[in-house]
């Protein structure tokens, strides 16, 4: 792993953990093992290192669910998105959704960080459309709107109360519902 690619890991933990703009550059260059000179020769900016570790998270995350997802048969794909949330909001490095919380902190619309989560989300609602289509769910997009806005929903509620079982249960029960009727009725 070259330098740079270990700075944006370190930046995307520290981050993901403390928030952006909690997190200095400082802290930064020593947990990245590296002088903020070089820092700053692999990344002009804070903000561009921010912007590095968006766009690596958007990477993982559509990896770990495409990987969660592909060993299920067709039609089991669309509620495994909510499994897959499930199972990751009751893991202990749970934090929240690293792109909810980007936007919380770079809420103008223009920023480059807060672009990147918008189309982070638009990528996942695309892949959730994708995957209702392919399983012929009837009106797939719709169902595809109404998983996400599940999935969203259910990760800013763990963050906030944490992951509860019955919160997680009538998520999965919800998911699989709309997924065999193809929408809510």
């Amino acid at each position: 792993m070259s330098k740079s690619e270990q700075l944006v890991d370190t930046a995307l933990q520290l981050f993901y953990r403390q928030g952006f703009h909690a997190t200095g550059v400082e802290q930064l260059s020593r947990e990245g093992e590296v002088t903020k000179k070089t820092l700053y020769r692999y990344f002009p900016t804070k903000e561009a290192l921010v912007e590095a570790a968006l766009q690596r998270r958007d990477a993982q995350f559509m990896d770990e669910l495409q990987r969660f997802v592909a060993p299920l048969p067709l039609a089991e794909r669309p509620a495994g998105y909510i499994d897959f949330i499930v199972q990751w909001v009751q893991q202990p490095t749970f934090h929240g959704c690293f792109f909810i919380n980007a936007v919380a902190e770079y809420a103008g619309c223009d920023e480059p960080a807060h672009r990147i989560a918008a189309a982070h989300k638009r990528a996942l609602r695309s892949y959730l459309a994708q995957l209702c289509t392919e399983a012929g769910l009837e009106g797939a997009a719709g169902v595809a709107a109404q998983l996400f806005l599940l999935g969203e929903g259910l990760i800013v509620a763990c963050q906030v109360e944490g992951p509860e079982p019955p919160l997680l249960a009538a998520a999965q029960a919800t998911a699989a519902g709309w997924t065999r009727q193809g929408g809510v009725s």
